[in-house]
């Protein structure tokens, strides 16, 4: 392949297929308090799923599946729901501390006909919780995300030991509906257009530390919360760990870079990875192994779509590194979902025979790695539609800059 390297002063190029990026607006950002989503619409669907387990009650106390569910994003909090055949007067019940009364109040708003909220210290809270519960001798709680004290906490609040949730709130977090996609799309425009903003800094001799500052600044300003999550900048030696983090390590000419990052608008987030050589030249040693990720990285995106088994696209990437020599070098997994969380169902694996279903987003990110000398990773957020699928990251992917 013939290089083509990006001059820094040719900004609209970097944007792949929406090259008037820079005319594109976020759009509105929602306003503490404010939701566009349904979430009476998730209590009754997770109370449907509780009637068809053996539970009464299930008890969330995860903070992610507490917002998805109710809309409420402090920092404390339990959750109580009741299946349709449990005789409470509300279905749920919102338990947290006064930090957050004005709070659950207003980020509730929509599905407080579905909702009771509980204000009051923890004690309290869980002799509110019992009341709720009541004679049921059927409440569930998530193995994953209780502790063993906690655990025996509810035991002896309860009277009796709680059953393992059959129940799983990720399996509905899994299917995104359009205003959860247009959150992500809205995140990958932010962070698409703050690296394009940031990678002029390259030309001056940053430090792994300070690109990876001024990148998450830039994403900020531009009006996501903040980082999807820590930005990965590795360069030279340090682009051969996958998940490096920035160090003082001032980046040279001459050496790859590999820029790991992402946004978050209203709690979802966006995931993207592009690596740079950093020279007007490249040796073809990277310019082979780049070309091996790339077409492992587009041929496993263009194995997405709806009905197609999740392990066709691992199984693709694998052959195609596998194709140039290079299988051995990828050491992790190829993909997952995004949402609420940066990694969550479902997860891109040969083990995962699950087919895809419109309203996955999931990460495409094949890599290789040469201990001692230089890594490669492209990785692009894909939604799963009716037809195919929508790429969500577009920044272009060329790798030389000069």
């Amino acid at each position: 392949m013939d290089p083509v390297f990006l001059k820094l002063s040719e900004k609209g190029s970097w944007l792949g297929s929406y090259s008037n990026a820079f005319s594109v607006t976020v759009g509105k950002l929602i306003t503490f308090g404010e939701s566009n989503m349904n979430h009476s619409s998730r209590i009754s669907q997770l109370r449907s799923m509780l009637d068809e387990s053996s539970g009464e009650i299930l008890i969330v106390s995860n903070l992610t599946n507490i917002r998805y569910l109710t809309g409420f994003t402090g920092s404390a909090g339990l959750l109580i729901v009741s299946s349709n055949r449990h005789n409470s007067a509300v279905p749920a019940l919102l338990l947290t501390d006064g930090r957050y009364q004005e709070q659950s109040a207003r980020e509730t708003k929509e599905c407080q006909q579905f909702l009771d909220i509980f204000i009051g210290s923890p004690e309290r809270q869980i002799e509110s919780a019992v009341k709720f519960i009541g004679s049921s001798t059927k409440t569930m709680i998530d193995p994953y995300t209780t502790t063993v004290a906690q655990f025996n906490k509810w035991t002896d609040s309860l009277g009796n030991r709680p059953l393992e949730s059959e129940v799983g709130i990720e399996t509905l977090r899994r299917i995104k509906d359009s205003d959860e996609i247009e959150l992500i799309r809205k995140a990958s425009r932010i962070a698409d257009k703050a690296l394009i903003e940031t990678l002029p800094q390259l030309l001056h001799s940053p430090t792994e530390v300070e690109f990876a500052a001024e990148l998450d600044y830039n994403m900020r300003k531009l009006g996501a919360e903040g980082p999807s999550f820590e930005t990965i900048v590795a360069s030279g030696e340090n682009s051969a760990m996958p998940h490096a983090r920035p160090t003082l390590k001032t980046i040279r000419e001459g050496e790859v870079v590999v820029i790991d990052f992402g946004a978050t608008v209203e709690g979802y987030h966006s995931d993207c990875t592009r690596t740079y050589y950093l020279a007007s030249q490249a040796p073809a040693e990277f310019d082979r192994a780049y070309n091996a990720v790339s077409e492992a990285q587009h041929l496993g995106c263009q194995a997405a779509a709806k009905e197609v088994e999740i392990s066709r696209i691992d199984k693709t990437c694998r052959e195609t590194l596998d194709s140039y020599g290079m299988l051995e070098l990828f050491t992790h997994g190829t993909g997952h979902g995004v949402g609420l969380e940066i990694h969550e169902l479902p997860w891109v694996s040969s083990g995962n025979s699950i087919p895809l279903e419109q309203g996955d987003v999931i990460t495409v990110e094949p890599g290789v790695y040469l201990e001692g000398k230089f890594g490669i990773r492209i990785e692009d957020t894909l939604a799963i539609n009716q037809d195919s699928f929508e790429q969500l990251t577009q920044i272009a992917k060329s790798p030389y800059l000069a």
